[in-house]
């Protein structure tokens, strides 16, 4: 069985380092001894975050470049291990959290392993268990996880080529970068697990705009993801964006007495036709984009605590 010290737990943040103290807080507490938890520092504009992940006594790495996956793909280089597990920096740890993605990990025919994310009012509450999944194909993907808690065997994201960098928050195509690595980590044979058993809690919701915005966001990058798979295999990306308009629509529709979840689900749907037109003019490099024009570096004076310019 795989040990904690094969194991890198990664919290991406940026610009949040109250909040990435109380998920290193719980991060700390409930996880074995062994794990390396490093902290990515997504282009911070000051010290504060490299500050926190100092005084908790953990890892930090940082980019100057902006860009979850960005971030991610840095915690792929900067670890050794052989299984990166992320989470978010609005989430909590309850005990015993890693062990069954460990268990997982012992069929070597899985490549990834994922987790419930459940809201931080159900702390501690009795709550039913879903049966585990076992996902085996490329459309599948859509469903396999989300990336408040997902884990990799390392090699298999460094074959792949790491996350698309131009996918995730902090780029114009702000979302689904886990949901595309999930796709393609599919598609090369590989299975991904779903497992119940494996709970994080998420502590932190957003609100009127801003939750509008982040249901924007989810569209463009899943427009994105719908053209890449419709340039590679053209079946798939359209059963893929054929699955996203349908279910979205049905959502708006089932929400239409609830005003909120209706505006986002309507936001969710414009940003995935913005997005799948967006991406016909990006030029791809195998499976993931091509990144020609990636955010300018910010970097900080040593005076600031610059710990690097990764990117």
């Amino acid at each position: 069985m795989s040990q904690p010290e094969d194991v890198t737990l990664a919290i991406c943040t940026r610009e949040r380092p109250e909040m990435l103290s109380l998920a290193l807080r719980s991060f700390t507490t409930a996880t074995p001894r062994g794990v390396q938890i490093l902290v990515v520092d997504s282009a911070s504009t000051t010290s504060k975050t490299r500050e926190v992940a100092e005084a908790a006594g953990v890892d930090y790495v940082r980019s100057d470049v902006k860009g979850l996956s960005i971030a991610r793909n840095l915690a792929i280089k900067t670890s050794g291990r052989a299984i990166v597990v992320y989470t978010d920096d609005d989430c909590q740890a309850v005990a015993g959290w890693l062990d069954p993605i460990l268990l997982r990990f012992e069929v070597p025919t899985v490549g990834a392993v994922t987790g419930r994310m459940l809201d931080h009012t159900m702390l501690g509450a009795a709550v039913s268990t879903p049966p585990d999944r076992v996902f085996r194909e490329t459309i599948e993907g859509l469903d396999a996880g989300h990336g408040a808690i997902m884990s990799f065997r390392r090699d298999i994201l460094v074959t792949l080529g790491g996350f698309d960098p131009v996918l995730g928050a902090g780029r114009e195509l702000g979302g689904a970068e886990d949901l595309d690595i999930f796709c393609r980590i599919l598609d090369s044979g590989q299975q991904i697990v779903f497992e119940p058993a494996c709970i994080i809690h998420h502590v932190h919701t957003r609100q009127g705009g801003a939750y509008t915005q982040l249901h924007r966001g989810y569209g463009l990058g899943l427009g994105a993801l719908a053209t890449k798979w419709v340039r590679l295999k053209p079946k798939v990306g359209t059963t893929m964006a054929v699955v996203v308009i349908k279910r979205t629509l049905w959502r708006a529709l089932s929400n239409r007495t609830n005003p909120r979840r209706r505006k986002a689900d309507m936001a969710l749907l414009g940003g995935f036709l913005t997005g799948f037109l967006k991406a016909t003019r990006y030029r791809m490099n195998g499976r993931t984009f091509v990144d020609v024009h990636p955010p300018d570096p910010i970097t900080l004076s040593v005076a600031s605590g610059r710990s690097g310019d990764e990117s």
